[in-house]
């Protein structure tokens, strides 16, 4: 093996600049790492901003399609409570039309003879139902005539009345 001594003999001498390139290049790749960091900072809250853009977007969506099915089910609401409420005029007519074929049946079998049909007035009653339209997203109310005798739509007793 080699001494030092050996070596440094082996080894030519260094000019007198070369130091002052070494404190050059050293310089120098320093600037280069704080320009590095400096740009690595900026690309990181870049995309920082980038990603809460994203997040926003996504939010905005999701506010949306939130905003859609609620008004999906509002409308549901709505059509379920047309429903109900025509179910219920259904069955108040129903309930009508049994008690008036109870009173016919009664009159029959006390041999009764009704008065004729001429002078029974029927007019015609408007039963109001909400139904949406053809071609219309809103719902409009259309009257249906139904017939009914006089004292049931003023909410008067028969005129006559076998018990």
């Amino acid at each position: 093996m080699a001494s030092a001594q050996e070596r440094s003999q082996a080894l030519p001498e260094m000019p007198d600049w070369a130091p002052w390139l070494q404190a050059g290049l050293t310089a120098m790749l320093a600037v280069l790492f704080v320009v590095m960091v400096g740009k690595m900072r900026q690309q990181s809250s870049s995309i920082r901003a980038l990603q809460e853009r994203v997040q926003g977007l996504e939010n905005s969506r999701a506010l949306e399609r939130t905003s859609g099915l609620e008004q999906q089910l509002r409308t549901t609401v709505e059509r379920l409570q047309v429903v109900e409420r025509s179910n219920a005029q259904l069955q108040a007519l129903s309930s009508d039309n049994k008690l008036l074929n109870d009173q016919l049946r009664q009159l029959r079998s006390t041999g009764t003879k009704p008065a004729p049909a001429d002078d029974l007035h029927l007019d015609p009653v408007a039963l109001h139902i909400d139904a949406p339209r053809k071609h219309s997203h809103a719902g409009g109310e259309v009257a249906a005539p139904i017939l009914a005798p006089r004292h049931q739509r003023r909410g008067q007793r028969p005129p006559y009345r076998h018990s």
